[in-house]
């Protein structure tokens, strides 16, 4: 209980606030707080007592990505790789407030020291808004060279895959358009540092044509997508050919997998088949491979009747579908084959086929009794027009036609491709999966194969506009490209490390709802009209986010 009482003391009464507690059947004061005469009580009332100012942070997000950090010494691992004078922030410092801006609320470098201003992040690192400037990232990032980048990869690895299932990884490289014009390719002093090699023309992902892309290839586990390893190269070099840099990058980081894990089973799409890649696998990294064949390689295997589909399984989703297992050697390896069947897909792609013979039949019928007219005159320009018509319909490989003259006019002959058509619709709803691992059950290497969308999923969090988005990316050099990649795997794998320590503890949030309910733990900061003093205090938090303050330690960067 608490209630106001007073002294007097020297002839004078003082008011104190009192507070009461129980003690062993007998109300006894337990604590007792001076307020002063009845003047200054008086005073008080009659002063305005409201806050002279009150400034809200964000508190939440910031103090959970800093926590991490601190735990897996990220800071420490990046400026031992790259040391600097002791002026200003290190370059982990640097790297680690950029990646936080571009889970919080990613702005270009800047804007970035306003939105410092605005973060928690202002009392932990003693620098200006000011010092966050462009220049001075670019200068840090001239540290980070593809060498260093190797270095840190591999020095977070061990801690990275603590308590991590390492039996199955999965990878996938993909690609980023950007902005890169023929003009920034222009380096007349030669200078390192403003190469511009890695931005190139090549077949974006993106479907956007005309612009230059850097490829990125991505390894990351099974469980929450964790990122374990990402290299940037050339936007011209094909999937199959890189494979080779990516066993090469890894050799150095076999020992650190092999005391988490002995058998490892590394999963990957058709793109990036060839027997020196299946080879070089299992030889230089001592993995298991797992993929997909194409369809086209193997046209005994497409003639299987369905009638022999004994294995039943559910699909992703949830379809029951059937699957036929044989042994066969692929790329010189005997290996475990299952071609799955799943009737939907199969009459969805009949659909799409059907409609692009009709479309590109018709067109060639429309372009026939065009020929020889005003605006069909020019064989070469018939031929180009003709072609990306075809190409438009994805009915390239479905017709066959031919332009010719006869006498002084054009003919054109066409007709349907019945070889590739016999392909396609022995193909239909088909997938051939190979591996080497015998010790997977047939169902466990289908379940295994559909749960590479994992790695699809990392890398669509990368291209999201709203968390990370790595696209558009203002970087004009094969330097800086590296550094802006870098930080984007990194945040990626800060939200993949947040998931995961939510979902050990029973937590049900997915990513986008652990982040979004982080950004919304803030602080206030309250000044007082006459003591000057600043007070802080969290503001009201719901359900979710209490859970997440006392999981994630945020109270630890409260005062």
């Amino acid at each position: 209980m608490v209630y106001l009482f007073s002294k007097i003391v020297k002839c004078k009464r003082y008011y104190y606030l009192g507070e009461n507690k129980s003690i062993n059947g007998q109300s006894r004061r337990i604590s007792e707080t001076y307020l002063g005469s009845a003047d200054n009580l008086k005073r008080f009332l009659e002063s305005d007592s409201s806050p002279k100012e009150v400034e809200s942070l964000s508190y939440g997000l910031p103090v959970a990505l800093l926590n991490l950090s601190e735990e897996m010494g990220f800071v420490k691992i990046i400026d031992s790789n790259c040391p600097k004078r002791n002026q200003g922030l290190s370059v982990g410092e640097h790297i680690l407030i950029d990646l936080i801006n571009r889970i919080d609320e990613q702005q270009s470098h800047n804007k970035l020291g306003k939105w410092f201003s605005k973060t928690i992040l202002r009392k932990m690192f003693k620098v200006k808004d000011s010092y966050l400037s462009s220049q001075n990232y670019w200068n840090h990032w001239q540290y980070l060279n593809e060498e260093r980048i190797e270095s840190i990869q591999k020095e977070l690895l061990p801690n990275l895959i603590k308590n991590v299932d390492l039996s199955q990884i999965f990878y996938d490289p993909t690609n980023f358009s950007t902005y890169i014009e023929d003009k920034h390719k222009d380096n007349p002093k030669a200078m390192k540092r403003h190469a511009v090699n890695m931005a190139k023309y090549g077949k974006p992902k993106s479907g956007i044509k005309g612009l230059r892309q850097i490829n990125l290839a991505l390894l990351v586990t099974k469980d929450f997508g964790m990122p374990l390893w990402h290299k940037t190269y050339e936007g011209n070099i094909n999937d199959v050919t890189f494979f080779k840099s990516f066993i090469n990058s890894l050799m150095d980081k076999i020992e650190i997998f092999a005391k988490q894990c002995k058998n490892i089973t590394i999963i990957f799409d058709k793109g990036n088949n060839s027997p020196k890649n299946i080879e070089r696998a299992g030889r230089y990294l001592h993995f298991y491979v797992l993929g997909s064949l194409a369809p086209s390689q193997y046209e005994d295997l497409l003639k299987i009747p369905l009638s022999k589909f004994d294995i039943e399984y559910k699909n992703s989703e949830e379809y029951l579908s059937r699957a036929y297992a044989l042994k066969k050697e692929v790329f010189g390896k005997s290996c475990k084959i299952v071609i799955t069947y799943n009737e939907k897909t199969a009459y969805n792609q009949k659909n799409r086929t059907e409609r692009a013979l009709t479309k590109a039949l018709t067109y060639l019928e429309n372009a026939k009794e065009k020929l020889n007219g005003s605006q069909w005159t020019d064989r070469d320009k018939i031929l180009i027009r003709i072609a990306t018509n075809i190409s438009r319909f994805y009915a390239t490989k479905l017709v066959k036609w031919q332009l010719f003259k006869k006498g002084k006019n054009f003919v054109l002959n066409f007709e349907e491709n019945k070889e590739e058509l016999s392909i396609a619709r022995d193909s239909y709803g088909k997938n051939i999966l190979f591996t080497d691992n015998d010790s997977l059950s047939n169902k466990e290497i289908i379940k295994s194969y559909s749960d590479k969308d994992v790695v699809e999923r990392s890398i669509r969090q990368l291209k999201n506009k709203h968390i990370i988005s790595y696209t558009p990316q203002y970087c004009w050099t094969d330097e800086s490209s590296r550094a802006h990649a870098f930080t984007c795997v990194m945040a990626l794998l800060f939200c993949s490390l947040l998931k995961k320590k939510v979902a050990e503890n029973k937590i049900d949030l997915s990513r986008e709802e652990i982040i979004n309910n982080l950004a919304g733990i803030r602080q206030s900061h309250i000044l007082m009209p006459k003591s000057n003093k600043i007070h802080t205090s969290i503001e009201k938090m719901n359900p979710s986010q209490k859970s997440l303050y006392s999981l994630l330690n945020l109270k630890k960067y409260e005062s």
